[in-house]
């Protein structure tokens, strides 16, 4: 599902982006104030878009807790935040907002794209929700508590094409490849609240793996340190491109701030033409495959 808007065939061949790093809390006017922060930041950088991480506006100790805070997008609260893209002349990619569901006692997770004149130009609800009993870490089921999304969404955006995807997503590279092969999207969104234990063991080689795998930027903002008693997260927000190159990363992996890159179009292209893997796919093959499993 495309958003409306029609940028990427003119779209800057460079464009400075921010990837931003936060600790979300059960206090929305907090979280609202550090976010209010980090735009000012990425618009004195004299960047174009920044991202923010999966629940950026609220994180509870229960998971019930943020079923109990969701709100509409179209609520007074989202009014806020795209008030601030207005104000500072910001595109703000919003990693995941508990937005109220169509069915009893949940969520969907929801990340939203807002232009700088703050309209909401793109929504994706996240796919693949995150149950697992992490080892040596929690039990986390988002599923009770989420409904899974079923669209698959891009967005043209001042820095390219982008597929927008969230968090657990990031272990399903078919996805991925949909995006790159069929849409060809030029950068990936993946908005993130990983867990310490998995962000340690998987979290920057999922991310460089999907950027090399699609020859596509991946911008991964992330969720970091405590929360609460109950919850802490990973943080590591950075930036990798085509090539699988860190191009923008936190000198503290779990401060509050902003790291800024640039988006290379041309430097892409230029790889995607020396390495035309979208040429050398066996599509045909890869299908007959699949039948015979």
């Amino acid at each position: 599902m495309p958003c409306q808007a029609s940028l990427h065939d003119n779209a800057s061949e460079t464009t400075r982006v921010a990837v931003a790093q936060m600790t979300s809390t059960s206090s929305k006017q907090d979280n609202l104030k550090t976010v209010a922060n980090l735009v000012e930041q990425a618009a004195a950088e004299r960047c174009r878009m920044l991202f923010l991480p999966e629940c950026f506006a609220y994180i509870g100790e229960n998971p019930t807790d943020a079923v109990d805070q969701a709100e509409a997008i179209t609520g007074t609260l989202m009014q806020k935040y795209q008030d601030m893209a207005k104000k500072w002349k910001v595109w703000l990619n919003l990693g995941g907002f508990h937005e109220l569901g169509n069915v009893r006692k949940k969520v969907f997770n929801t990340q939203l794209m807002l232009d700088e004149d703050g309209n909401v130009v793109s929504t994706y609800r996240k796919v693949h929700l995150f149950d697992v009993n992490v080892p040596n870490g929690p039990v986390l089921m988002e599923s009770n508590t989420t409904i899974s999304g079923e669209e698959l969404v891009t967005c043209d955006t001042p820095a390219g094409k982008m597929g927008l995807t969230t968090c657990y997503d990031v272990r399903f590279p078919h996805m991925y490849q949909i995006l790159r092969h069929k849409h060809d999207v030029k950068i990936l969104t993946v908005p993130s609240a990983f867990t310490k234990v998995t962000g340690a063991a998987h979290w920057e080689v999922l991310l460089r793996a999907r950027a090399i795998e699609t020859q596509c930027y991946v911008v991964a903002s992330a969720q970091a340190g405590k929360h609460n008693a109950k919850r802490e997260s990973y943080g590591h927000s950075m930036i990798v491109n085509p090539w699988g190159e860190i191009v923008a990363k936190l000198d503290d992996p779990t401060a509050t701030g902003i790291a800024t890159g640039v988006i290379d179009l041309e430097s892409l292209n230029s790889l995607r033409e020396r390495m035309p893997i979208h040429m050398h796919r066996k599509t045909g093959l890869y299908e007959s495959w699949e039948k015979l499993s």
